[in-house]
């Protein structure tokens, strides 16, 4: 009951949260601080002049003294203060034109006078006559005094005490106040009146700031890990497809936490730690919260960079206080995400060492596995950086097994689908193992953004549900961007895309270790003004020589046609160069296919360097090997240009009617093109999806074929579509 009573009430739905105090404190002092302000800078509260005894007395003698407040600060010394007056300009020029204005107007008057005498009308006595259309003196004088402002400004001034000074400010009928001499206490007193309750202002609101963030000074080292109750997480290892090696090795770690004494009874050690390495978008983060779902535990979770802070020893302290409250609710999971951000090898290399992250992983390996380690906390990471990570936290103790949640094949991807499109509505025609078939290389965020894209294109063309076309057009969103249609594309350009891509597509088809392909297309995508689309009918995860040879055939086969069939080349094969250049240089230096270079590895590394470990990199390979190796690179590209013009030449009337007729439907698949230009069909026949464009995303728009194993060891990535692009 007492814990119920403690907890904070909870806010109502719709209710509306009062403002802090403090809020109130801070807008009076800003108010105080803003009329301050506007006091010392508005014209009304202008500064007071100081004046010299001598400008003191010139104004004196000018009458434009009004007051006079006169403060003896010694026997000899007095201060003045008071306001003054401005006297009014005047103009001799103006006062002699008056002058002559009046006299004429007094002459005017006698005649006038005189006139009205001879004919009789003399005005009677004491009666003046005045000109009503003209204003009079005495008006316009006092409509001039109205108008002019009284403009009265305050002086400050100190003169010698001198009875002639008294004198002449009685003389000039000066208001004067004689003043005493104040005490210097009573100054101090008034100071400090105004003084005092602005500093208990001040010192009340940051009183009450360093109160309220005396917790979060507490809770500076405390750790940031978001604890999720075994109640709140409903994922489960249902809800996890296309990685079932991972799931079983995880599954040993759930039946721990199920029943540890069935473990300890054997004299059984779970492992502490488990590493999920993978690409991007894999599930890593999915499968640790299932394995807390299935464990019904609790799970703390937080990121690697929560723990990295400007102070050194923060991080350190967080990694500390995060173990503590895991144990205390043992057992229980610990999850860190990208813990490559405070996992780093602690060598410091050519960008030098950062303290803070050092110690936040020495103090991470002490509570994994130091002297005061405990059972029942397991800790759960994940990575797609294994290889910056220091090895002291790889060694078993710590992380014991490295699961690699690779991409998933075709089987995966059926299921990752099955999965995802239980969140949307789906038509009958709906064939999920065509679309899975059709995405290799397609990880699970891929394919979840696929059905995501497929749902929301239903929508825009106002449909009851996504059908098979809506999936095959958000496939091809996803790989390739969506469809430019309202780009103006200049007739010649349409041409040469079109007898470009006929090029690549004519080499493909009389190629005996290609890929099948696909469709072709001259609607731009993205940054591609055509596409040329190979898919094979299963995962791959090797190429042989000649398949690679006949990729590099392929890429060249669209330059070729444009030598060939226009006469010119352009710019839009750079891409299929850089690629078939790439290719045939990893045939000759990583991949041991040259002949005359034999199966040794020269030349550059494919990995990056990494300044916080490799400081520098020898290659044994010598300036006359490089030389070789770029004869060899030069050869096997030209072998491959030699075939391709073959092909082009001997096929040259097929490679204007499949130009002619990209020009007029823009987009052809594959098994249309085998019929358009009469040729048998596949011997192994996929399923045909119109419109389907499939494949893994192409990286800058070239054909990436699978290799082999990396450096490192980790196993190479399904690649099993070639996109040959024309691009400007």
């Amino acid at each position: 009951m007492n814990d119920k009573k403690d907890q904070p009430k909870k806010a109502l739905p719709g209710s509306k949260r009062k403002p802090p105090a403090s809020l109130f404190l801070w807008l009076l002092a800003f108010l105080v601080l803003a009329s301050l302000i506007v006091f010392q800078s508005s014209p009304y509260f202008a500064a007071t002049e100081e004046w010299s005894a001598n400008q003191f007395l010139s104004h004196l003698e000018k009458g434009e003294i009004v007051t006079a407040e006169v403060l003896p600060e010694s026997d000899k010394i007095l201060a003045i203060s008071g306001e003054f007056k401005l006297a009014p300009k005047t103009d001799a020029k103006k006062t002699d034109a008056d002058k002559a204005d009046a006299d004429a107007k007094e002459n005017g008057a006698e005649k006038k006078d005189d006139a009205k005498k001879k004919d009789g009308k003399a005005s009677a006595p004491g009666i003046v006559e005045k000109d009503l259309t003209k204003p009079s003196e005495s008006a316009s004088a006092d409509a001039g005094k109205k108008t002019a402002p009284k403009l009265k400004l305050k002086y400050n001034t100190r003169i010698y005490a001198t009875d002639a000074v008294i004198s002449k400010l009685e003389e000039k009928g000066v208001q004067t106040v004689y003043l005493e001499r104040d005490v210097w206490w009573k100054s101090l007193l008034l100071n400090l009146a105004i003084a005092v309750p602005i500093l208990l202002v001040f010192y009340f609101i940051f009183t009450r700031q360093i109160h309220g963030a005396g917790s979060g000074a507490i809770q500076f080292g405390k750790s940031r890990a978001r604890m999720i109750d075994p109640n709140e997480n409903h994922t489960k290892f249902d809800d996890v497809a296309g990685c079932d090696e991972a799931k079983e090795e995880m599954k040993e770690i759930v039946e721990y936490l199920r029943d540890p004494l069935k473990f300890k009874l054997l004299g059984g050690k779970i492992p502490r730690g488990a590493l999920l390495t993978g690409p991007p978008g894999t599930g890593k983060t999915l499968m640790a919260k299932a394995v807390s779902g299935e464990a019904s535990v609790p799970f703390f979770s937080i990121s690697g960079s929560d723990f990295v802070e400007m102070f050194v020893g923060v991080g350190a302290s967080r990694v500390r206080d995060m173990f503590q409250q895991a144990r205390k609710n043992a057992p229980c999971l610990i999850f860190i995400d990208e813990i490559d951000a405070v996992g780093r090898s602690r060598f410091s290399g050519i960008g030098g060492g950062h303290d803070e992250r050092e110690q936040t992983l020495n103090a991470l390996l002490v509570e994994m596995d130091g002297l005061e380690t405990q059972e029942g906390v397991i800790v759960i990471a994940a990575t797609n950086r294994v290889d910056v990570l220091d090895p002291a936290l790889l060694r078993p103790g710590r992380f014991d097994r490295q699961i690699v949640i690779d991409l998933p094949d075709i089987v995966g991807r059926r299921k990752i689908l099955a999965v995802h499109a239980k969140n949307i509505k789906l038509s009958k025609d709906v064939d999920l193992d065509a679309v899975a078939k059709s995405t290799p290389g397609f990880s699970g965020a891929d394919l979840a953004n696929l059905i995501n894209e497929a749902a929301l294109l239903a929508a825009r063309n106002n449909k009851d549900a996504a059908t098979q076309s809506d999936l095959e057009e958000a496939r091809d969103k996803v790989c390739f961007g969506r469809e430019r249609r309202s780009r103006k594309i200049p007739e010649r350009d349409r041409k040469l895309t079109a007898w470009h891509e006929s090029g690549h597509a004519i080499v493909n088809l009389f190629l005996e270790n290609s890929i099948p392909l696909h469709k072709v297309t001259i609607i731009p995508r993205g940054r591609a003004l055509g596409l040329t689309m190979m898919m094979e009918h299963e995962d791959r995860y090797s190429r042989s020589r000649l398949e690679m040879l006949d990729i590099i055939t392929t890429d060249l086969g669209g330059r070729v046609a444009e030598e060939i069939a226009l006469g010119d080349i352009t710019s839009g094969a750079s891409q299929d160069i850089a690629h078939a250049t790439n290719l045939a240089r990893a045939m000759v230096c990583s991949y041991g296919m040259s002949d005359k270079l034999g199966t040794v590895q020269y030349g550059e590394r494919a990995d990056h360097i990494y300044l916080g470990r490799d400081i520098t990199r020898n290659e044994a390979c010598s300036e006359q090997t490089q030389r070789e190796i770029d004869d060899e690179v030069k050869r096997i590209i030209g072998e491959c240009k030699a075939r391709a013009t073959k092909i082009i030449t001997e096929q040259r009337e097929r490679l204007d009617k499949l130009a002619n007729a990209l020009l007029e439907r823009e987009t052809i698949s594959g098994a249309d093109i085998r019929k358009l230009l009469d040729l048998p069909p596949e011997e192994e026949k996929a399923p045909v999806l119109s419109g389907d464009d499939s494949g893994r995303k192409p990286d800058d728009g070239a054909s990436v074929p699978a290799d082999d194993k990396k450096d490192g060891g980790e196993p190479p990535k399904s690649d099993n579509t070639v996109i040959s692009v024309k691009t400007f």
